[in-house]
């Protein structure tokens, strides 16, 4: 798992950092998101992305939050910050 915020500045890299605190697989991810084991893979490779409307339904399936997995802005639910975060807390 990502120990830095520097690790977590795109979306792939949070949507797999919000799975593993979870600790599920991929396939377990995408089998109670109801999408394709692909689908799910390929979001996590930065290859496709998905709607806006499917980031929120992964944040509360990941219970994570939502503008944090989609933006990266503000803190996830166990306290990592993002970069712009941080940036803005020490200006």
């Amino acid at each position: 798992m990502a120990d830095t915020t520097s690790d977590l500045d795109t979306f792939e890299k949070r949507l797999e950092y919000a799975r593993k605190r979870q600790s599920l697989s991929q396939v377990a991810a995408a089998k109670s998101l109801r999408v394709a084991r692909m689908t799910y893979i390929d979001w996590e490779k930065g290859k496709r992305s998905p709607t806006l409307e499917t980031v929120v339904k992964i944040s509360h399936c990941l219970d994570i939050d939502k503008h944090w997995l989609a933006f990266g802005i503000g803190v996830s639910d166990d306290g990592v910050r993002s970069e712009r975060q941080l940036e803005e807390t020490c200006e």
